[in-house]
């Protein structure tokens, strides 16, 4: 078999280590055992780096290797004891490691060398003398280091470092790092085995060793008996629930095959020493039954009931006729959890392992006349062995021909035979002829540069017998279309793609691609030709370069060969020594000090985030000379630093502190009470500070919504809003919208940030530290051009009939370099070619070991096809629906996990329904929540408000996991199972609705369940192998809004965001983005309002685009001067689209009209909206633009526009009806028909036969202008895909002069460019991409036109001119920040795809003026409220004086009063305390009480009335030279005794009443302590003196502050009334003209329009937005 999965670099074999059993080296104590295990790791991870082995004093510290189970407090983070430990664990350990030593606590009990030496000589004793010994759960491999040499021992171990420490130790034998549920053998191939199996109430998925879900132990057991051959012998340690359980069924699963020889128990105890525990355990001998053989004995299937202390157990039958193999008294005792669990007590457990011997040798001997005992393989087993042998040669999956005449398939290491048809058996027998004939000629042009007799002959029967399939049966990759019975959107029924049984069942076959690949067939016609293979040689032996003449050259020969710096590779290139190579290599490569030195490419080394490496390069110099060089050359490419000046600071911004938030804030409102925390990413808290005062609610914000409060929102990037509530006639509480509250609100808020962006860079030092940090976090990045690096790849096993571009080269460099990236290029660029390419490139160095590839349904079979024909030798794996459907989805992932596939690839679907494993599930989870954890931590323990948010968060996300985890799963059927290791996806532009939380309502996405699919398994991957897991592929990742860039970055890097603290989306908007919140007029219209956050533009730019290109590969047309036709100049020398304006007919502007009267019925809401709504005049509006017979059947227009279109589409033809043309397929014979094609693209108006449209009209209007009937289709004849394909087939034949299609239809995947020599947007559709669809119909490689023309149809009086330049600005913009330019540091953003109400209603009516109205009315209204909120401000600024002023008054009074009065204050402290009441003297505190409870009930206060008993009671005594004064008074219902020391004010001490009359000493303190604190009432009467003044102060300043906004809102109300003057022109110039007046008729169509100043703003004629 081979060799071990995982097993990493091969070494020589070193001196194979012999364990003493006398003396084991694992320490018994805790802390010994992991002071061992951590010596153990770092002995291993020397021998790595080092790359020898071991010797033999490190193969003794390895030998005491333990693993974890008998520690497990060491992975328990709520254990102090360990805390230091655990921490050093965590260093020499990988994350996945970590979690990988944390799962083995579980079971990870190792066993004593003692036993393991019986257990041999046991199987001696049976009659082993050698052969193949599996060892299920080796651990670091006793068994293996004591089996005799005749033994040839696979071991398998789950625990990839017990696994590595077994090598390292015993390099002899064979150790298999994987789970042994999938570990594949053929049955019956080992001849024995032997083990301690895992112990546990855990069941793994293995369908064929495990269906019925068994415990692991027994799971062990079972497949243990069936890898081992009958008449061999299998001994294992296991759990006595084994022999034990009430329930039989695992000892019936195993009598069935194999027979006891005997069973031992050992005593509890016997493992403590070696593995920490006191589990109770049977050594098991089972003898694999030859087939005939009758059971031997069958009582061990059963238990027995016995009482042993007085407890009730079950004891098996075998075991209690044989007490003499059990090693101990049983009896019954407390385990685990203090349960009663039965036990073996021994006298001395040293004397275990003899005893051991004995039972087994009397169990060996009574073996003997039982016939127990192993025996030889017979001659059956030697043959099966051979067959066995060819078997494994074949890939599973792999179908063969029986000479019978039928066929079988490899399944799990078998030959099972697969049922085929007759019919479809005899084009299946062609087709494997084809497969292996393809195969041989691949072997042969492999071997040898020569182009041989054998290479020739070879090929040419390759062909013959390819033209004799085609002839009998079709192409190979032919299809029958079937409906579904389900339909698109559009109501078109969705087709499925059949196949014939032969060519599905060779699709299941591993080199079933290759012979799909044989022949370039065309989807639309059905059509092939013969690939490459079959007509040249694809397949050149690369001599491998043996020496170079430059350190240069050295190193790209090195990179190709490995991926990596190999000095030794490169001395010996050179014939130099190392040392002199490292001298000669310079700059060229650069010492590492991040990682000990090791080698790195310099273009890697220079890019990328300098900062980190340069602090590290710079810190390694302080201690090395050598990496000064580092130093100077990382300080030589690091991006210059940006000033203040060029800095866009936000409030939010996570690189400004929140101490300096905190600072700005305090310094605004003058108030040192405020605080400002970040306990979240991109959450933001306020608290604490004053509310009311002038500054937080006058001059920074409003009483409704004071500074404080605005600040939060602000830096939460949460939309500004102010809600009035009431009361609802049912008595509920309502809120209703307050616009001008909400306009006074934001225009605050507005002042806010205003005034921050200034103060942040007010101050030299907090300037640079700021800058500095910004520098540091943003503007650290240097991208790496890859053009040089994709000039020296080689690319063994590539087809010699393909030649990769430059663009390509360079691509495929950057998914071999960088740990994700994205394939941004243009549609034709050849991603196909890049993605494969890349695949093969990351499997060959090593990068990658199992590709998968995402691709959309309907692309997998030529996915297949294209990868084939590029790398005929590769072996890839397709998988569609059907191929995950129920039970097939287990089939899939073993044939996945067995074969070692090149690619394995999946249509959508298929993908998604590979679920995660739930612990994965849950670690990408918790990745979330532990930040969540650690702001509980950081969140100020009386801060509640917060730490509750934070705990509901936990809450919420916990709940969302369990969602997800409660789902239907197939245990071990998952997508870790199938051993994928990198994600390659196609079109991925289709998984850009990521959920997205964001305190930006347009922002939010709520997200769809394949992206988060897609995320759950990107981020697995990118757990698993953090080097290199993905790279996705789209011309279009941004379509609408710079914000998709930042999904697409979370997918891919969202390293780069986190490093930069900006992987919350509203972190990521406060650094980059500047958001507009604005109060509009809802779409209901009716005077009501609503509103509107978004995003406005864009900031800080240079460094935004920085992050998206490390990643991002863009490729626009512009870069990659693709071979396709131009567009054919304008009379001012450019090449974009011509732009025709077009008169629309009196009918037209007769119905704007009418839309006009339904609009306004809209807005007053006098129609339902189930009857008319904005959005069905809008509609009405577009068709009518195109012709008003779309609205209206019975129109008869005058003028119609489609009349000068069919003109210009009819002249094109005649222009080229003689053109001549070569062949679609194969494009070197002239075709015998001439002309030229066109597309007309009209997505309104689409045929339909019971009424007019524009599709048959425009076909009427070409027949009458010489186009023949026949020449013109429309798309939707076509009803499904195959006669589409027929269709676009005939349009590259010639058979079709004009085609007229929706964008829906003829878009992506539409190819009929051959002919195309003109294409004409009849109407605009919303989106760029729409536009760059259609458009690149035409401008596509393969036109055989040099020059195309694309021409834009826009009519006048509607709104067709601002739908194309919304258009142009949006291309524009996506352009931008594709290319990444970096000279703009702001940019705006696009907007939204849809329009507004008022330019639906602008559209509707075709009067843009409609438009302007709506903008200017909505621009004077918020004028006008913030208007309204100045008067307000105003008034309540002179109401805050006066009040001031009073108040000031009343504290000077008090202060002068209290300054007259502290001369008199006593010191009654202590004994000196005296008081009087009434005409008493007391000098008890007590006494003094006493007395005023006495005087309160002898004026009847017990029996005072709220309110009707408020009133003076006069002077009650005296203190400190100050009379007592009382006063009753009703609070909240209850009677109150104030007592006030007359002419010091602010001295009234208060109690209740009832506590009065009970016992006042409260009352007596708080006179005491009123009279002795005087002089604090002068210094708190001061500091008030001194806030109301500076409130006053600040009120006076800002009083009689002029209406900032004035002039703009003049401007605004003379805007309005110039709109609304002019639509008053125009109803004035549309009424009826008077009797006898004559109108002039409009032309159709004009070459120099007059200006028309009720039109929308229009293009220069001919001018559009250039897509190409």
């Amino acid at each position: 078999m081979g060799t071990a999965p995982g097993g990493g670099r091969h070494r020589p074999l070193g001196t194979p280590y012999r364990p003493d059993p006398a003396t084991p080296l694992v320490p018994s104590g805790e802390r010994a055992r992991l002071l061992a295990n951590l010596a153990a790791i770092r002995t291993l991870r020397a021998l790595d780096a080092e790359d020898r082995t071991a010797t033999p004093d490190e193969q003794q510290v390895l030998a005491a290797w333990s693993s974890w189970g008998a520690i497990p407090a060491v992975f328990d983070d709520r254990d102090p004891e360990w805390a230091d430990e655990r921490a050093v664990l965590r260093e020499l350990l990988s994350e996945t490691g970590y979690a990988q030593a944390r799962r083995t606590v579980l079971n990870a009990h190792y066993t004593d060398p003692a036993y393991v030496s019986v257990i041999w000589h046991a199987l001696a004793e049976l009659g082993f003398e050698g052969g193949r010994v599996l060892e299920p759960g080796c651990g670091s491999g006793t068994f293996l280091g004591l089996a005799p040499e005749t033994a040839q021992v696979v071991g398998v171990e789950l625990d990839a470092t017990s696994a590595r420490i077994a090598r390292a130790l015993y390099p002899q034998h064979e150790v298999r790092a994987e789970s042994f549920a999938e570990t594949k053998y053929p049955g019956g191939w080992f001849d024995a085995a032997v083990g301690n199996v895992p112990f546990g109430d855990v069941s793994l998925h293995d369908p064929i060793d495990n269906p019925h879900g068994h415990s692991i132990h027994n799971h062990f057991l079972l497949k243990a008996v069936r890898l081992t051959r009958p008449g061999g012998i299998v001994a294992t340690l296991t759990s006595h629930y084994t022999l034990d359980a009430a329930n039989p069924a695992v000892r019936r699963e195993l009598s069935r095959s194999a027979d006891l020889v005997g069973a031992i128990r050992l005593p509890t105890g016997a493992h403590r020493r070696t593995a920490g525990t006191e589990a109770l355990t049977d050594l098991l001998i089972l003898r694999p039954r030859e087939e005939g053989r009758p059971v031997h004995d069958a009582t061990w299937e059963s238990v027995v009931p016995r009482v042993m202390d007085g407890e009730g157990v079950k004891l098996n039958a075998y075991l209690d006729q044989h007490p003499e193999n059990v090693l101990g008294t049983l009896h019954v005792g407390q385990g685990m959890y203090n349960a009663q669990t039965l036990q073996v007590r021994a006298d001395d457990l040293g004397d275990t392992p003899g005893r051991l011997r004995a039972a087994l040798t009397r169990i060996a001997t009574e073996a003997e006349p039982a016939r127990l005992r192993l025996t030889a393989r017979t001659p059956e087993q030697a043959a099966a062995e051979q067959e066995q042998d060819a078997i494994d040669a074949a890939w599973d999956g792999t179908i063969s021909a029986s000479a019978d005449g039928g066929f079988t398939t490899v399944t799990a290491g078998k030959r099972e035979a697969l049922r085929v048809g007759v019919a479809a058996g005899r084009e299946l027998r062609a087709l494997l002829r084809l497969r292996d004939l393809a195969a041989r000629q691949l072997d042969l042009e492999r071997a040898t540069l020569d182009e041989t007799v054998e290479i020739s002959t070879g090929r040419a029967s390759l062909l013959a017998e390819w033209q004799s399939y085609v002839r009998r049966y079709g192409p190979i990759n032919r299809y029958t279309p079937t409906p579904t019975g389900r339909t698109t959107d559009d109501g078109e029924p969705i087709m499925a793609r059949r196949t014939p049984p032969a060519t599905r069942l060779l699709r299941g076959d591993p080199f079933g691609p290759l012979v799909f690949a044989l022949e370039v067939f065309d989807d639309d016609t059905q059509e092939a030709e013969p690939a490459a293979l079959l007509t040249r040689r694809v397949i050149a032996p690369r001599p491998e370069r043996l020496g170079a003449d430059t350190p240069a050259d050295a190193l790209q020969i090195c990179l190709d060969r490995h991926g990596r710096i190999d000095l030794t590779t490169i001395a010996d290139l050179l014939g130099e020594t190392p040392e002199q190579t490292r001298m000669l290599l310079g700059e060229l490569v650069y010492d590492d000090p991040e990682h000990d030195g090791e080698l790195v490419h310099g273009p890697a080394y220079l890019s990328g985030s300098i900062y980190p490496k340069l602090e590290a390069a710079r810190a390694a110099a302080e201690r090395d000379e050598r990496y000064g060089v580092n130093v100077a050359a990382l300080e030589g490419v690091l991006p210059d630093p940006l000033g203040p000046e060029e800095i866009v600071a936000k409030i939010g911004a996570v690189w400004i502190s929140p101490d300096y938030h905190q600072q700005f804030l305090r310094e605004l409102l003058g108030d040192t009470g405020v605080t400002v925390t970040c306990p979240l990413p991109a959450t933001w808290k306020v608290r604490g500070g004053q509310r009311f005062t002038v500054r937080a609610s006058q001059e920074w914000g409003t009483e409704r919504r004071p500074a404080p409060d605005l600040f939060e929102l602000i830096a939460n990037q949460t939309p500004i809003r102010v809600d009035d509530t009431y009361k609802d006639p049912d008595g509920r509480m309502r809120s209703v919208f307050n616009p001008t509250e909400t306009a006074a609100a934001q225009d605050k808020a507005s002042l806010i940030q205003e005034q921050f962006e200034e103060w942040v860079w007010a101050d030299p030092d907090r300037a640079k530290d700021l800058a500095a940090e910004y520098n540091r976090r943003f503007n650290s990045i240097t991208l790496r051009d890859y053009t040089a690096d994709g000039e020296y790849l080689s690319l063994p096993g590539m087809t010699e009939a393909f030649v990769l571009r430059p663009h390509q080269r360079a691509a495929v460099a950057r998914m071999i370099a960088e740990p994700a990236v994205g394939l941004f290029h243009e549609v034709g660029a050849g991603k196909t070619a890049e993605m494969v390419v890349g695949a093969m490139e990351l499997r060959r160095l090593g990068m990658a070991r199992k590709p998968a590839i995402v691709v959309p349904n309907h692309m997998l079979e030529q996915f297949a096809r294209e990868w084939l024909q590029l790398y005929p030798q590769a072996k890839i794996l397709a998988a569609n629906s059907d191929t995950l459907a129920g039970d097939q989805r287990r089939i899939f992932v073993a044939r996945a996990a067995a074969n070692d596939w090149d690619g394995i690839i999946f249509t959508r679907t298929a993908f998604q329904r590979l679920d995660l494993d739930p612990e994965h599930l849950t670690a990408f989870t918790d990745a979330h929540l532990k930040v969540l954890k650690q702001a509980l931590d950081f969140t100020a323990a009386d801060d509640h408000r917060t730490l509750k948010q934070i705990e509901k968060t936990i809450a919420r996300e916990e709940e969302k996991v369990k969602k997800l985890l409660d789902t239907p799963r197939d245990p071990g059927v998952t997508f870790e199972a199938t051993g994928i290791d990198y994600a390659i996806v196609d079109e991925a532009h289709d998984y850009k609705n990521l959920v997205t939380t964001s305190n930006i309502p347009d922002a939010a996405i709520e997200g769809s369940a394949r992206a988060f699919d897609m995320a759950l398994k990107i981020d697995y991957l990118r757990r698993a192998n953090p080097s290199r897991y993905a790279t996705f592929a789209t011309a279009t990742p941004i379509a609408n809004s710079v914000t998709e860039a930042h999904v697409m970055q979370r997918y891919l890097r969202p390293d780069l965001l986190e490093e930069a603290g900006v992987l919350p989306f509203d972190a990521w908007a406060a650094t980059f983005g500047q958001t507009v919140t604005e109060v509009e007029m809802a779409p209901a219209g009716g005077g009501s309002f609503r509103v509107k956050t978004r995003f406005a533009k864009f900031q800080n730019v240079p460094e935004m685009l920085r992050l998206w290109r490390v990643f991002g590969d863009v490729k626009t047309a512009d870069d990659l001067d693709l071979p396709t036709p131009l567009l054919k100049a304008r009379p001012d020398g450019r090449r974009i689209p011509e732009t025709v304006v077009l008169i629309p007919g009196e009918e037209v502007r007769e119905y704007v009209v009418r839309l006009g009267e339904r609009a306004e019925r809209v807005a007053n809401r006098a129609v339902d909206p189930s009857e008319d709504n904005m959005l069905n005049i809008s509609t009405d509006g577009r068709k009518a633009a195109l012709d008003i017979r779309m609205v209206d059947p019975s129109a008869n227009p005058a003028i119609v526009p489609l009349d000068e279109i069919a003109d210009r589409i009819a002249r094109i033809h005649h222009a080229h009806s003689d053109r001549s043309y070569f062949e679609s397929v194969g494009g070197q014979t002239p075709s015998p028909l001439p002309g030229a094609f066109q597309l007309v693209f009209c997505d309104l108006g689409t045929p339909k036969p019971d009424k007019w449209n524009a599709y048959h009209y425009l076909q009427q209007q070409l027949v009458e202008r010489g186009v023949p009937e026949g020449g013109i289709r429309f798309v939707h004849e076509a009803r499904n895909d195959a006669e589409k394909g027929r269709l676009f087939a005939a349009c590259r034949d010639g058979k079709v002069a004009v085609l007229i299609a929706s964008t829906s239809k003829a878009g992506v995947g539409t190819n009929v460019q051959n002919r195309a020599v003109a294409l004409h947007d009849v109407d605009c559709p919303w989106k760029p991409a729409e536009v760059a669809q259609r458009h690149g119909r035409i401008l596509r490689q393969g036109n055989q036109n040099e020059e195309v023309e694309i021409i834009q149809y826009v009519t006048e009086h509607t709104f067709a001119a601002y739908m194309w330049q919304a258009i142009e600005r949006k291309s524009k913009f996506i352009n931008q920040v594709m290319r990444g330019r970096l000279d703009v540091r702001e940019i705006d953003d696009l907007g939204s795809d849809s329009i507004s109400a008022a330019e639906a209603k602008a559209l509707a009516s075709g009067n843009p003026l409609l438009l302007e109205r709506s903008i200017a009315l909505n621009e004077a209204t918020r004028l006008e409220r913030l208007e309204r909120a100045w008067h307000r401000a105003q008034s309540t600024l002179r109401a805050t004086i006066e009040s001031a002023d009073r108040t000031l008054d009343r504290l000077r009074g008090d202060q002068a009063a209290l300054e007259a009065a502290v001369d008199k204050v006593e010191d009654l402290s202590g004994d000196r305390f005296r008081i009087t009441i009434g005409t008493a003297h007391y000098t008890s505190r007590t006494d003094a009480a006493a007395a005023i409870s006495q005087w309160a009930r002898s004026r009847s206060l017990q029996y005072a009335r709220p309110m009707r008993d408020d009133r003076s009671h006069g002077t009650l005594g005296q203190i400190s030279g100050f009379p007592i004064v009382a006063r009753t008074r009703t609070d909240l219902g209850q009677i109150l005794l104030d007592l006030n020391l007359e002419g010091v004010p602010g001295s009234i001490a208060t109690s209740p009443m009832d506590k009065v009359l009970d016992e006042p000493i409260g009352l007596i303190r708080q006179l005491e302590h009123r009279a002795a604190n005087i002089p604090d009432l002068i210094a708190r009467t001061a500091a008030r003196i001194t806030e109301t003044s500076q409130s006053r102060a600040d009120a006076e300043r800002n009083l009689g502050a002029p209406f900032k906004h004035r002039a703009a809102l003049e401007a605004a109300r003379a805007e309005l009334a110039r709109v609304e003057a002019e639509l008053a022109a125009l109803a004035k110039d549309d009424a009826p003209a008077p009797a006898g007046v004559t109108t002039e008729t409009p032309t159709a169509a004009r070459p120099a329009p007059v200006p028309d100043p009720y039109a929308p703003v229009m293009p220069d004629p001919g001018v559009g937005p250039s897509l190409s």
